[in-house]
């Protein structure tokens, strides 16, 4: 019953509008502070295509970090049912939608999905060309948490954009037991947002190098989100443990 619910058109519609409305409120009611902004002014101002990395479960704060003045941007976000409501909301953002998911991009997938996948690296292709910047949930769509998955980096490589990771924490919020530990913020408090160091991945970049950039920024991007966390006033969410 919940299942036929949700896959209604009109309820995802509405929804979308809620979680529009919300994030838009968190954005404006949030006094945020905004640490290691110089590491990307330089390349917002050269006006070319960027792919932004952001924690899936940090989603509900995306817009709280982007002026209308920097590129448009374009959320890739899957093609699941909760996913058609963060498009809904996407689009009364504003903000443009490439249907997809970044573990699609990646090798030994299957031939359906590759073909998914495909699609959506073409449509990242053109809105980078278009001078867009593509956010990207490396750990999305259903994790591992706080890892970041190889499709963004290898999109990178082959169009020369530039990755500017970020991360986002909030003072008052609450926590989901998913699997992503989904934030909600909470309106009327602090916020702050930490800008990663941007990576250019060069075309002929091997996979050998390519791992050892991925475990780089991951790793910058975990502790970052410590580093926010602790500074409003929580303790440190850690990332899914990966069994060897």
């Amino acid at each position: 019953m919940f299942k036929r619910f949700m896959r209604s058109k009109a309820v995802q519609i509405s929804l979308g509008l809620f979680v529009a409305g919300y994030m838009t409120l968190i954005k404006y009611t949030t006094r945020w502070d905004i640490e290691r902004a110089d590491q990307i002014d330089h390349i917002i101002n050269d006006g070319k295509g960027v792919i932004a990395l952001v924690w899936h479960s940090r989603f509900m704060m995306l817009t709280s970090a982007w002026k209308k003045k920097y590129q448009m941007p374009y959320v890739l976000i899957s093609r699941s049912r909760e996913g058609n409501i963060v498009a809904h909301a996407s689009h009364f953002l504003g903000l443009k939608t490439i249907r997809g998911s970044s573990k699609k991009m990646t090798k030994g997938a299957s031939n359906e999905t590759q073909k998914g996948g495909a699609k959506a690296s073409l449509d990242i292709v053109t809105a980078l060309e278009n001078k867009g910047c593509v956010v990207v949930t490396p750990d999305g769509p259903r994790g591992p948490r706080q890892r970041v998955s190889h499709g963004a980096l290898r999109l990178a490589r082959l169009t020369g954009a530039p990755l500017m990771p970020c991360t986002l924490a909030v003072q008052h919020r609450k926590v989901f037991k998913s699997w992503d530990k989904l934030v909600l913020p909470l309106p009327l408090g602090r916020g702050k947002i930490i800008w990663g160091t941007p990576v250019t991945i060069p075309t002929n970049t091997d996979d050998r190098k390519l791992e050892q950039i991925r475990s780089s920024i991951e790793l910058e991007m975990n502790m970052f989100l410590t580093a926010a966390d602790t500074a409003m006033g929580h303790t440190t969410i850690e990332p899914h443990t990966i069994k060897t």
